[in-house]
């Protein structure tokens, strides 16, 4: 993550992510450190109703196929990654069961060697 933060990429987050992040942050030491780097990343919001029909659509197709996530909000932060064109940076078996479904047009983050 160290390394993302001093690259030249534009590293973007959402409201679901911040929420996440923040509820799983139990010492307050530390908290407004953590707080003043997400304030520093590009903040995506999802564009309108349609974003969370699509994320909609993406959980039934993957429980059509017999993937059931746990949650709606990994389709939604996938769709919002895809909708802006962006990589996504996870370790989360849910958001790695959406990538690979190829439902939605989104790469996970390549790692270093990759690129």
């Amino acid at each position: 993550m160290a390394e993302l933060l001093a690259g030249d990429d534009e590293l973007c987050t959402c409201g679901t992510i911040v929420a996440e992040v923040f509820q799983g942050l139990r010492r307050e030491e530390g908290r407004r450190a953590i707080q003043t780097s997400f304030e520093d990343l590009t903040f995506l919001e999802p564009s309108g109703i349609g974003l969370y029909f699509r994320a909609a659509e993406v959980y039934r197709r993957l429980r059509q196929t017999g993937r059931t996530v746990r949650s709606t909000i990994d389709c939604l932060i996938a769709v919002i990654a895809e909708e802006n064109a962006c990589y996504l940076l996870a370790r989360d078996r849910d958001l790695d069961a959406i990538l690979d479904s190829g439902l939605v047009r989104v790469k996970a983050w390549p790692s270093a060697g990759a690129r």
